[in-house]
């Protein structure tokens, strides 16, 4: 098992995307907005919620600004894997490592037939490709299934730990649906740290932030709202190496990281979230029992 801290994407390693940052006008001091009008200051889209708004830093502003959400662009890195960016047949982006050792590159919170990841140093070039199939046609067992069998996606996340450590290069994620909106909730580079080997005992689950009530007279009153993945991990850790967990785990403790599982992601393992608690159980001098409550991001 593996958690990954993902880096910050900004405009100082953001190299190029193809998604244009269009949402709204760029917010300007001496420009004047009414309620209701929309600005981009800082890849995040603002709303007005006065009339006659002069001079008002939105970031700094909350009484006469409503902060809506990340620009289309940069919804990838927002942390918010429901709200994912969004683009006709393909998404693009070229991240710079800035000199650190990356060696995973994870995307959640998909709707799309295929990733590709590159990797190019500009001395030795392509030193990385790796293209990821999406979709799923394990329902196809004749003819008639393969004209009306539904198809749907493998996964949903796609979490890749080979990458090679060049701290010179970038790397390019492409999420493609030709003929449809691809989508990406979520894309995390960073550097893989091992914990412990996960065993078979592990939980997944969800948790439903819906509101499912009855009304005075028994109907049911039912609001659709986000969910988060949760996996209750039973690893095992090196005893002398109890502390190094103990510590890794403190210093994320309030980070959301990738936790990697399992390679195979059809296990439902990879989560891009945070802890909730964690125990571990000195049971032996060469291995210990550990568990991880992890919640991952709506």
């Amino acid at each position: 098992m593996q958690i990954i801290p993902p880096v910050d994407v900004s405009d100082f390693n953001l190299t190029s995307s193809n998604i244009p940052e269009n949402d709204a006008q760029v917010w300007e001091n001496n420009a004047t907005y009414g309620a209701g009008e929309t600005v981009l200051y800082l890849h995040n889209v603002y709303e007005s919620l006065e009339a006659a708004n002069t001079g008002n830093l939105p970031d700094q502003s909350s009484d006469k600004w409503l902060l809506l959400g990340a620009s289309n662009r940069y919804k990838a890195f927002d942390r918010r894997i429901s709200d994912p960016a969004v683009k006709a047949d393909e998404i693009s982006y070229t991240i710079s490592h800035g000199g650190l050792a990356i060696n995973s590159v994870s995307a959640f919170g998909l709707e799309a037939a295929s990733v590709t990841v590159e990797i190019n140093d500009p001395i030795d070039g392509l030193v990385y490709s790796n293209t990821v199939d999406l979709i799923d046609n394990s329902a196809v067992i004749d003819w008639f299934t393969y004209f009306f069998a539904p198809i749907g996606l493998k996964t949903l996340e796609v979490v890749l730990t080979d990458l090679p450590p060049y701290g010179t290069a970038s790397t390019t994620v492409t999420v493609s649906n030709p003929g449809l909106d691809a989508k990406v909730g979520q894309i995390a580079l960073g550097q893989a740290i091992e914990l412990g080997i996960v065993l078979y005992g592990t939980s997944i689950s969800i948790e439903d932030y819906s509101r499912k009530e009855r009304d005075q007279f028994g109907n049911a009153v039912i609001v659709e709202r986000g969910f988060a993945q949760t996996v209750d991990f039973d690893l095992k850790v090196p005893t002398l190496g109890a502390r190094r967990v103990q510590n890794l785990l403190a210093k994320y403790r309030t980070t959301p990281v990738v936790w990697n599982g399992t390679k195979d992601a059809s296990y439902g393992v990879n989560v891009y979230g945070y802890y909730r608690r964690f125990d571990i159980n000195l049971s032996a001098p060469q291995v210990s029992d550990a568990t991880i409550e992890v919640e991952g991001l709506i």
